[in-house]
């Protein structure tokens, strides 16, 4: 069972965190999130890799936003009356208990040395049901290929060809970024009065390689060979349009769409990234509705 596995993992994260599993560091509705939870997502995601540093936090950060979606996800899907039933997670509690007790350790005895309670179990437990359900419910073939009719170009095969303009902020620090977007964004204005051409623009005032061709960078497409905070700023474009202030590691973009090449693939042949991306969809849609009805507390400082 593939929940037992997770749980076993749970745990070793537990007892290699130690004291932090009394640390909060969010509430949701007034329901305390702690370190130790938001550490376990961390070693989740990045199983076999070092992080330090910036590096460590910014990511810590996000596995915390990551938790605390989870939570308003589950409890819209109770709202909604969507969760797990109580004798589903008794069902599934008790299959796991059982693979326990016939290796012949007392539950109570298991439970203490992993330093995981039941309670932790059956919360994780109604969390992996009501989640498998709800996507069982609404991720049918007509709901993807619905995804995918509103979502085309970023599954079908769609090439742009694509400038851009290049500000790189002159050090690390926040403010070398904010006045770095405050110039893209001052670009972007006499842009779209007409005042300056964006190939003008990029051979005055861009950073890139490609400033002397306009900003012309060729052909792209959804998923290469740019980074994915540019790839989706450019493909909610139309030609022409220029998009706002866009972030990446290399600085501040201003992105310009030349020309579109126009994919071939059906929602059948883009399958495979179609329903991961429905899936993060979903998950998102029901965190923001629930947001919107409950207290989110992040403790100011962490990581």
């Amino acid at each position: 069972m593939r929940t037992l596995g997770a749980l076993v993992f749970l745990a070793a994260c537990r007892i290699a965190l130690g004291q932090t599993a009394s640390v909060q560091v969010a509430a949701v509705d007034g329901e305390p999130v702690f370190a130790a939870e938001v550490e376990r997502e961390l070693a989740k995601a990045y199983p076999d890799r070092k992080l330090a540093g910036d590096e460590r936090r910014t990511l810590l950060a996000q596995a915390r936003d990551q938790v605390i979606d989870r939570r308003l996800v589950l409890r819209r899907l109770v709202r909604q009356d969507e969760s797990a039933s109580t004798a589903d997670v008794d069902h599934a509690l008790a299959r796991l208990e059982k693979q326990i007790t016939d290796q012949g350790v007392p539950l109570a005895e298991h439970y203490q040395r992993l330093g995981i309670t039941r309670d932790e179990v059956r919360q994780t437990l109604l969390w992996q049901l009501s989640w498998q359900t709800y996507l069982k419910r609404y991720l049918t073939d007509e709901n993807l290929a619905r995804y995918f009719e509103r979502n085309r170009r970023d599954f079908d095969g769609t090439q742009l060809r694509v400038a851009h303009l290049l500000i790189k902020p002159a050090d690390s620090s926040d403010a070398a970024l904010a006045a770095a977007i405050k110039q893209a964004g001052e670009l972007r204005e006499s842009i779209a009065s007409g005042k300056l051409a964006f190939a003008d623009a990029a051979k005055q005032h861009s950073q890139g390689p490609s400033a002397k061709g306009g900003g012309d960078i060729g052909w792209i497409e959804r998923r290469e060979p740019m980074p994915e905070a540019f790839s989706a700023a450019a493909f909610a474009l139309n030609v022409d349009e220029v998009s706002p202030p866009v972030t990446t590691t290399f600085g501040v973009h201003l992105i310009q769409v030349l020309e579109v090449k126009p994919g071939t693939k059906t929602w059948q042949d883009a399958a495979e990234r179609l329903r991961p991306a429905a899936t993060l969809f979903l998950f998102r849609r029901l965190a923001n509705l629930e947001r919107a009805e409950v207290k989110v507390e992040r403790v100011e400082n962490w990581p």
